[in-house]
């Protein structure tokens, strides 16, 4: 198709190539929520800070990618992909970032107290929320081969089965969300107010990560469906 040659010379090699950057970057800043919640498991507050400060480095580096992404997309693209949609998909895919890096502020601003009894269910969540950001990466990564086969039914089809992974594992954090406030909510009695709160916050703060990757994934699908 005629568009495809101006568009990649607008982009480089690859017209999703510097959304993939950016999503190379919001990837490495998410899988610092592991070795951030483990700190936190342990109440390791000198590595809770140490990890902090690392999602943070990387979340503004990310802020970079997705800076230059903005101020050099044309408002003008001839291809069967509306600008709103790019823009709102990389809104999405920076926003997975920015609520790494607020979890990460909220464990370094208070030492809370984690009860042993939500230990394990934790490190289960923060597991499925890493890889529903993880599922997104792996769809977003095929956006250059939909474009290169113009829209290949083949190539569209893995695309909108990668995205139903992402959904799945949204919908599987969703589950331990409700399993961990659960518990938290029977023991409420054993902590202070302000405790209970601040678990509360960073339970939905971490769900909010697997949120915003479903998020972009659907602006994946709605990119992709012709």
């Amino acid at each position: 198709m005629a568009y495809v040659p101006s568009l990649l010379k607008l982009f480089g090699k690859s017209p999703f190539g510097p959304l993939h950057e950016h999503m190379l970057k919001v990837d490495k800043c998410v899988m610092e929520l592991k070795p951030l919640i483990e700190a936190f498991v342990d109440q390791d507050f000198r590595k809770v800070n140490y990890r902090a400060e690392k999602i943070s480095k990387l979340e503004h580096e990310a802020d970079v990618v997705k800076n230059k992404i903005r101020e050099n997309l044309p408002k003008t693209l001839f291809m069967p992909i509306d600008r709103t949609d790019i823009l709102m998909f990389l809104k999405e895919q920076d926003m997975i970032a920015d609520r790494a890096e607020d979890l990460a502020r909220m464990l370094e601003v208070r030492e809370t107290k984690l009860p042993i009894e939500l230990k394990e269910d934790i490190l289960e969540f923060t597991d499925k929320v890493i890889e529903t950001v993880n599922a997104l990466e792996n769809a977003a990564n095929e956006l250059t081969k939909v474009l290169e086969t113009s829209f290949g039914t083949r190539e569209t089809t893995k695309v909108l089965k990668l995205i139903r992974i992402i959904d799945r594992k949204e919908w599987e954090a969703d589950k331990l969300v409700l399993k961990l406030l659960k518990k938290l909510f029977e023991m409420e009695d054993a902590l202070d107010p302000i405790s209970v709160l601040h678990l509360e916050r960073l339970i939905h703060t971490l769900d909010s990560v697997a949120d915003h990757a479903e998020n972009a994934g659907d602006r994946l699908r709605t990119m992709i469906a012709h």
